[in-house]
Parts: C-alpha cells; sequence; structure tokens
C-alpha cells in the first residue's frame, strides 16, 4: 500500500492531482491510499500525530504554512517520505533542496511527467522499504518497518503494534528482534524488558513513561523500567541531536 498527500489550497487542482495518482495506479497496478489537505499546517498537525506517507505532493504557495516551511517541518520528523513539489513559481527551486525534495512538477502538469515522476517514486519506495520478516501459524510474514510502531512481548509471544491499528503476533525473544533491528536504518529503543519503540512515533517523554503516536492519531501510554531511564532519555538526546523529548 503507497500512502500518498496531496497538499494544495486549490481544491479544484488537489482532486485533478488525486485522480491522476489513481488513473497511474491502476495502471501499474499498485495499491494506493490518498489523504487531501488545503493547508501545510494541517499536514504538518497530522504527520507530528503519527501519520506517515510514502509520497507527499505538495504546493510552494499557500496561506497558514507555505509548502517550504511546511517541509521543513516534515523533515524533522520523517526523513524517507518523498516530496514532490508542484508549483508555477519556479524561483523558489533553490530553496526546495535544504528539504530534499524528489521532483518539481510545474503548473500546469503534463500528464506524462506526472505518469514518469510517479513511477519514478513507486520504483524509490520499493527500493528503500525494508521489512521485518517473522514466522506464525507456519506461514512466513513480513510487514514494513516504518510502520512498526512498536513491539510488546508477553508470556514468549511478541505482538507488533502497526501504524494502522492492526496487530500482528509470532512466537519469540525480545531479545533477539532488539538485535536484528540494531542493525537497520530504523531507530528502536528498548525502553523496557517488554517493549521496543520506534523512534518516530515517539511523541513525548516523562520521567517514567512515553507516549507514542499511532497512525489513526491516537496515543498511548507505555512505561520505562527505572533500570532503563537514564539510557533511554540519553538515545532519545543522541538521536534528537541533543534535544530531549519531554512534556
Amino acid at each position: 500500500m503507497l500512502r500518498i498527500a496531496v497538499c494544495d489550497d486549490d481544491k479544484h487542482f488537489t482532486g485533478k492531482l488525486e485522480e491522476m495518482a489513481r488513473r497511474e495506479a491502476a495502471k501499474t497496478g499498485t495499491s494506493i491510499d490518498t489523504e487531501v489537505y488545503s493547508d501545510g499546517a494541517t499536514l504538518v498537525a497530522d504527520i507530528e500525530k503519527g501519520y506517515r506517507y510514502d509520497l507527499i505532493f505538495l504546493d510552494i504557495e499557500m496561506e497558514k504554512v507555505n509548502g517550504i516551511n511546511a517541509a521543513r517541518q516534515i523533515r524533522r520528523i520523517d526523513r524517507s517520505a518523498l516530496l514532490i513539489y508542484v508549483s508555477g513559481y519556479e524561483q523558489y527551486l533553490k530553496e526546495l533542496f535544504e528539504v530534499e525534495p524528489f521532483r518539481f512538477l510545474s503548473k500546469p502538469v503534463e500528464e506524462a511527467k506526472f505518469q514518469k515522476y510517479f513511477r519514478d517514486a513507486c520504483a524509490r519506495i520499493g527500493e528503500t522499504t525494508t521489512y521485518y520478516r517473522f514466522s506464525f501459524n507456519k506461514k512466513i510474514l513480513k510487514v514494513a518497518i516504518q510502520d512498526i510502531v512498536y513491539f510488546e512481548s508477553r508470556n514468549r509471544v511478541v505482538h507488533i503494534f502497526m501504524a494502522n491499528g492492526s496487530i500482528e503476533r509470532f512466537y519469540g525473544q525480545l531479545n533477539s528482534v532488539e538485535k536484528e533491528l540494531s542493525e537497520g536504518r530504523q531507530e528502536f529503543l528498548r525502553i523496557h524488558q517488554s517493549y521496543l519503540v520506534n523512534y518516530s512515533y515517539i511523541g513525548k517523554m516523562s520521567f517514567s513513561e512515553v507516549i507514542v503516536r499511532m497512525g489513526d492519531g491516537t496515543e498511548k501510554l507505555l512505561k520505562i523500567s527505572e533500570d532503563r531511564v537514564k539510557a533511554v532519555r540519553a538515545r532519545l538526546c543522541d538521536i534528537a541531536g541533543g534535544k530531549a523529548v519531554e512534556e
């Protein structure tokens, strides 16, 4: 499933762009889920709540929060989403490089160029998405690591809580999962003997708890064991560049 956000304050244009994405997805056999935003502030607010998108089409000239400032805020939270700017104003091109855009589409959008960029994005996302593989009931399964909110171990069963609200499970040990994921690009923190949490979904941290934000915007409190508080706080500071996540 390719998760796409379209952000532009022209509602007619967002509808047109969304329809172009759906047509191209149907041609390529790609399953997509789209969300439309009329301003950058709402898009950023959802991402701060834990929403994740693989591909974001973003206008530059918008009220409240323009596309460049929105991208700066998005990049503080999510470095992996592909950004495609859609604008009639090419004078901003130099400023765009700091937020690592994937492509730039000029308005009015040419269908052929949109098709090419959409397929390029699908190919790039396919190359970069990594999966966690496990077995349960004699079946080999996999989930996208970027969609895992946290692992919880209970009575020799490891539960995987996903951003979309689903829960996977398998028999195993959290120590083994932690070791396996430590070699990957996504940061996971062991906050408790029973919890291994994806850093990307941590919203706040108190002395004894972290708040994780699920993909639907809801939040969960997870306990930090006393013997891990200092190590967790130090690791969070290290990942965040010296800025702790606190209430």
